[in-house]
């Protein structure tokens, strides 16, 4: 009995916690039963899908990073003729393009 009664206070310790854990790590409700996965950046930084939007508007599809660091992140696409172009974004808030970088070069 004791065995089945440490069981059940496990189990409700366990799920007590999920939503918790839920809410803190990026998951969000939108109150109607939805849950999307969402994070914000840290403060005064650019986030990766911030980029990666501003890339896409930008006319660079199929983006990826190939470098991240304090100061920039640059991200590698096609452009519609499907030439590979590289574009890069100040990481602060906001992802400003850093204008005059072309093909990796300042």
């Amino acid at each position: 009995m004791k065995l089945v009664g440490s069981l059940i206070l496990s189990c409700a310790i366990l799920l007590s916690s999920v939503p918790g854990f839920a809410a803190s790590g990026g998951w969000q409700s939108d109150g109607q039963g939805t849950t999307y996965w969402h994070v914000t950046p840290s403060p005064g930084q650019c986030n990766i899908s911030q980029a990666k939007n501003r890339a896409l508007r930008a006319g660079i599809y199929r983006s990826e990073i190939i470098q991240q660091d304090d100061n920039v992140i640059v991200l590698r696409g096609l452009d519609q003729s499907g030439d590979r172009r590289e574009i890069a974004f100040g990481n602060i808030r906001g992802c400003p393009e850093l204008d005059g970088y072309e093909d990796g070069h300042p």
